[in-house]
């Protein structure tokens, strides 16, 4: 199913929809931007199917809180639609992002991933790092996690 996919860049405000409904259903926030929607360098990765978006992600330089000093890009808000969840999607999303951040140079990709998510990122070889926060957005137990970029 997912060699039928493909990533592209899309704008902000295509994301927010699905944002809005994978990211911040149940949670206390209604509001799916975030500041860092307009940082320099900030882009959305998605996958449309029937020339829906179904899937996306934003990736922004910013550097990892455990070594300031490399170059790095962070992750935030990876939504699948709920019907699409744990087909692959997700997987095909975070590639893309890390072969775009090996490309701009990163040292690491990083994200604040929700504790019921750690299981993805561990199979897709990032390393939880330090301890349980509560996201203040959301309410959810977060983590934060990495993968080191050869």
């Amino acid at each position: 199913m997912e060699n039928n996919y493909l990533v592209e860049e899309v704008p902000t405000d295509e994301i927010l929809v699905l944002r809005m409904s994978v990211l911040r259903d149940g949670t206390p926030s209604q509001d799916p931007h975030y500041a860092e929607d307009d940082t320099e360098g900030s882009i959305n990765l998605g996958i449309r199917e029937s020339g829906v978006l179904v899937a996306c992600s934003t990736w922004l330089p910013r550097p990892w809180p455990l070594d300031q000093a490399a170059p790095a890009t962070q992750l935030r808000g990876m939504a699948v639609a709920k019907h699409l969840q744990s087909k692959g999607l997700g997987r095909i999303l975070l590639q893309a992002g890390v072969v775009r951040a090996t490309s701009l140079g990163s040292t690491y990709v990083w994200a604040r991933a929700r504790d019921n998510a750690l299981y993805f990122y561990e199979r897709n070889e990032f390393l939880t790092c330090g301890d349980q926060f509560i996201d203040e957005a959301t309410g959810l137990g977060h983590h934060l996690v990495m993968l080191k970029i050869n």
